[in-house]
Formats: C-alpha cells, sequence, structure tokens
C-alpha cells in the first residue's frame, strides 16, 4: 500500500528531472570528482541564471587517501548478523555509556521543560562532556567540507559500506573525502536543489532531486539557490518531498546505513523521532535548526531525553553554527553489528 501511496509522487520527481536536463541541456556527469573554484567573473558559466552559479573545474584530485590501501586489506566483516561483540569492546562501551551519563544526564535535567533554552545553551554546556577522556577510545576521526566537520569512525573489517546524505547544500568535499579513504562504499544524496548537486554528487554516487521530510507532496523548505553561490542566501520554496522511511526502506531498499549526514535547514525536526527505533544507523552527523523552525526546539528537547532514556547513542563534537544552531555527531554504542563492525579486532 505505502508503494502504491507514494509512487505518483516519485514519478513527479523523476520526471521534472527528466524535463529539466532536456530543455537545459545539462552535461554528462564527470566521470571523477570535482572542487569548486574561487568565485571570479568568466566568459564561462554553469549557471544562466544570473552568471554565478556552482563554477567547475577540469581539474581534479584523483590521489587516495592512504588509509583506503590499509582499509582495503581489512579481513571480510563475515555474517555481522549473528557478530557477537568481543568483550574487550563491551566492557569499553559500558563505560563510555556511563562516564557520559554520569556528565550529560545532569545538564540535560536541567532544560526539562525548558526547549528554547535548551537549544540556544546547548553548545555552551553539553559540549563539557565532549572532553571525557574516555572519547578518545572511540577513534572518530574529522572529514572536512567547506564549511564545516563531519565526523567518522572507521570500519575494522571489509564489507559494502553505506552513506545517505540529506542536504547536500553544493558541497561534496567531505564525502569525496570518505569516498577515497573507505573503500566499497556506496553514496545516496538527496537535496531538492537540483544543480549543481546533481553534477557534484553523481561523480560518485547516486542523486535524488527532492527534499526528505514527514509526509509526501510539496513542502515549504529553507534551500539555498544555484544562483545564490556568491551571498549564500538561502530562501523558502516549495520543492517535492518524500518521506523519510520510504526514501530509505523503499526506495533505497537500505536496511542498514553505515553514516548518514543530515543537514536540511530545520527540515530535520519532520523525522528526529523516527531515528531511535525505525532506522538502523551506526553513526549519522546531524545540524539541528531550530532558529528556522522554532517548533523544533520541543522536537530536539524531546529527542535528546528520548536518547539518554534509551541510551542506544552517545553523543559528541556538539559545535555552534549560528544561535541555534549547532551540529553533533552520534554513535550508535548498543548495535551489536555496528558495534562488531567498527570496533572488533579481527
Amino acid at each position: 500500500m505505502a508503494v502504491k501511496r507514494y509512487l505518483p509522487i516519485v514519478i513527479l520527481a523523476l520526471l521534472g528531472v527528466s524535463l529539466y536536463c532536456f530543455n537545459t541541456g545539462v552535461p554528462e556527469t564527470r566521470k571523477h570528482q570535482t572542487k569548486s573554484k574561487t568565485f571570479e567573473p568568466s566568459g564561462e558559466v554553469w549557471d544562466t541564471m544570473d552568471g554565478q552559479g556552482y563554477q567547475f573545474t577540469e581539474e581534479a584530485d584523483d590521489s587516495l587517501d592512504p588509509r583506503f590501501y590499509e582499509l582495503n586489506r581489512l579481513p571480510s566483516c563475515g555474517d555481522l548478523s549473528s557478530a557477537s561483540v568481543q568483550q574487550d569492546v563491551t566492557y569499553l562501551m559500558d563505560n563510555v555509556k556511563k562516564q557520559f551519563l554520569d556528565c550529560i544526564t545532569p545538564i540535560v535535567n536541567q532544560w526539562k521543560g525548558r526547549a528554547s533554552e535548551m537549544n540556544i545553551e546547548w553548545v555552551s554546556k553539553a559540549s563539557v562532556c565532549d572532553k571525557l577522556p574516555i572519547f578518545n577510545d572511540l577513534k572518530v576521526e574529522p572529514f572536512k567540507n567547506l564549511h564545516e566537520i563531519k565526523w567518522v569512525v572507521l570500519p575494522k573489517c571489509k564489507e559494502e559500506n553505506i552513506m545517505v546524505t540529506l542536504g547536500v547544500g553544493h558541497d561534496t568535499t567531505a564525502e569525496e573525502r570518505l569516498n577515497k579513504t573507505v573503500p566499497n562504499t556506496k553514496f545516496y544524496g538527496a537535496d531538492p536543489i537540483i544543480e549543481p548537486n546533481r553534477q557534484m554528487y553523481s561523480a560518485f554516487g547516486k542523486f535524488f532531486p527532492f527534499a526528505i521530510g514527514k509526509e509526501p507532496g510539496f513542502t515549504k523548505f529553507r534551500v539555498l539557490p544555484n544562483q545564490n553561490q556568491k551571498t549564500r542566501k538561502y530562501i523558502y520554496q516549495d520543492v517535492t518531498t518524500i518521506p523519510f522511511l520510504y526514501f530509505l526502506h523503499d526506495i533505497l531498499k537500505l536496511k542498514k546505513i553505515d553514516f548518514a549526514w543530515i543537514d536540511i535547514e530545520g527540515g530535520e525536526f519532520e523525522f528526529l523521532d523516527k531515528i531511535h527505533n525505525d532506522v538502523h544507523f551506526c553513526q549519522f552527523n546531524i545540524e539541528v535548526h531550530s532558529r528556522f523552525a522554532p517548533a523544533g526546539a520541543q522536537i530536539f528537547h524531546d529527542f535528546i531525553f528520548k536518547v539518554l532514556e534509551d541510551q542506544k547513542y552517545v553523543f559528541l563534537k556538539s559545535m555552534n553554527t549560528g544561535n541555534g544552531v549547532h551540529r553533533m555527531f552520534f554513535l550508535n554504542v548498543q548495535d551489536k553489528a555496528c558495534l562488531a563492525k567498527y570496533y572488533n579486532n579481527y
């Protein structure tokens, strides 16, 4: 029933892309990664709306990260669905959870029933727990984008890895670096702004031209149009929206997601509650935008209290990106398949 219900939305989205490409003459996807260059006037531009669309360069850095070769030599993970977690890993995670909860629980409890204050004060208070020495044992690695840092724990065994980007945002630098570091990774990205995101993401993964939300249809989202590259001025625009779970489970057919990077300018509040039990994330980065979606402050408040209750994730690397906007990294410390893949010794 779910497939029949959402199929017309998917067909409309794909038809829109086809018509766009046909009418504008979008060039073929490049076979290698591309980098942006400084926005300077030139006679050759990508976007014709105002001459200031994303500028591509023919030069590409195809060199692999040295860790790629090490990770490519790792032993096979085998069947992780029946894998056991080694005793030292269980001991580590028990201590991580205990020290994390001892630190963060009294801080978070100060905000119970005070959602607005929680969102505004989050980084200044919650980031104290980022300094826990035991977090160093989690081996969280930085992958830099042009405007931010994504965080990743690298696998300890070899199998196919799944990466999902919700909100490409005209910047795939970190995804490209991950692609050159972790072998056998499939990338799936979604963003309602087609160009330049389609051409950038399609260089290494599959791109889907729609927003991700709670309900199918048209939703007003905060987006960065291609013509606003110089000013980086976001606007609110009606965009085609696909439900979060339908995208992951029915379109992509994913059961487990290794890496999820979520940055959709307030749209995250439509499905935060689904992350607890309805998806299988091993780790994810998220940017929280209560400033642009004031009702989301309460959703984030409830989400955090549920995270602490379930003890499925620990979170760290909180960083402000503006008043009422911050980034965080979540690590699954409960799921056996995730723990075996990222922390067992093989």
